[in-house]
């Protein structure tokens, strides 16, 4: 079973989704706490609770999905990151307010579904244009 864990570990792929349903989980839990114990209108807390997550999720696929641990590329791997982030909420919030109000799907339904979707296009971005490496990567430990 141990062996199994670190091939699965050695799976950027894996490693991604183990960062973003750390970062989901954080969206959903804080999200949920802010409607249903603040009573706040949900598209705000959907705002307030993706920002927080945003910073788990930075940390979590730097160092841990992308085992990116240089440090002169991270103001220009922070500001793109933030700009798809910022991108990605605008979508969520659009989304969230369509399937909530136009739709009449439950908001926590709803920001999960949303937030797989953004998860997939958001990996290749990731990989791509914010945590590229300079290091060549063979297909055995990507």
């Amino acid at each position: 079973m141990k062996v199994l864990i670190v091939r699965l570990m050695k799976w950027r792929v894996m490693r991604y989704l183990i960062s973003g349903g750390s970062a989901a989980v954080t969206n959903i839990v804080v999200l949920f706490i802010l409607v249903h114990f603040f009573h706040l209108w949900y598209l705000l807390a959907a705002v307030m609770s993706f920002i927080v997550a945003v910073f788990v999720s930075f940390t979590m696929q730097k160092f841990f999905t992308f085992n990116d641990y240089t440090r002169e590329k991270i103001r220009q791997q922070t500001a793109l990151y933030f700009g798809i982030q910022i991108l990605n909420l605008c979508l969520n919030a659009f989304l969230l307010y369509i399937s909530v109000d136009m739709l009449h799907i439950h908001y926590l339904i709803s920001q999960i579904l949303i937030l797989g979707f953004i998860a997939v296009y958001s990996f290749f971005l990731f990989k791509h244009l914010v945590f590229v490496s300079t290091v060549a990567y063979n297909e055995k430990n990507q």
